[in-house]
Formats: structure tokens, C-alpha cells, sequence
């Protein structure tokens, strides 16, 4: 399991309509790693309504969040496509100046 740290930039959820007519849902989460000294941008993937309905309060626009992430891949025609997997997600707590220490 892997770990990252940054700003969320935008989430959205989508359907996902199989040929057997099942429908999941899916919520996509770009997020901006700032920790390195780099500006990454990447996008995470939180599968499942149980699971967006358990963490996806937690995400938020302009936040910083802690993600926990699996990398999954898929060969398709001799070429991978990874995706990144949430596993847990922790919203860090704004700090505000009554929240600051008073020092003299």
C-alpha cells in the first residue's frame, strides 16, 4: 500500500453500466501532491457505492487530504493501464488562528 499527501482539485462521481445491465458507481479524485517540492497531478479511483458512501464525505475541493492507495494494472493488447485504487482517506483539519499557539 502506498500513501500521498495533497490538494484535492475536483471530484465526480460516474455510473458504470456493464453489459448485463448492472450499474456501479465510481468516484474519480484529482488531487495535486505538493509534499515533494513537485507539482503532480493525479487521479484516484474509489469504487463501489459502499465504499463512496463511506469515504467520500471525507474528500473535499480546495482540502488537504492523506489518500492510502493500492496501484491495480490491466494488460490490454500488450499495454497496461494502472489505476490508482483509494483504500482510505483521511481529511486534514484546517488550522485557524484561535487554533494557533499565543508565544511571546
Amino acid at each position: 500500500m502506498y500513501k500521498i499527501r495533497g490538494k484535492v482539485l475536483s471530484k465526480r462521481t460516474e455510473e458504470i453500466k456493464t453489459k448485463k445491465g448492472d450499474i456501479y458507481k465510481k468516484m474519480l479524485v484529482t488531487l495535486e501532491e505538493t509534499d515533494t517540492g513537485f507539482h503532480n497531478v493525479h487521479q484516484f479511483e474509489l469504487f463501489g457505492e459502499t465504499s463512496i458512501d463511506l469515504l467520500g464525505d471525507k474528500v473535499k475541493q480546495d482540502r488537504f487530504i492523506k489518500i492510502d492507495f493500492y496501484i491495480k494494472s490491466n494488460e490490454w493488447k500488450d499495454r497496461f493501464f494502472n489505476t490508482l485504487s483509494i483504500k482510505d482517506v483521511e481529511l486534514e483539519e484546517m488550522l485557524t488562528v484561535e487554533d494557533m499557539p499565543f508565544t511571546d
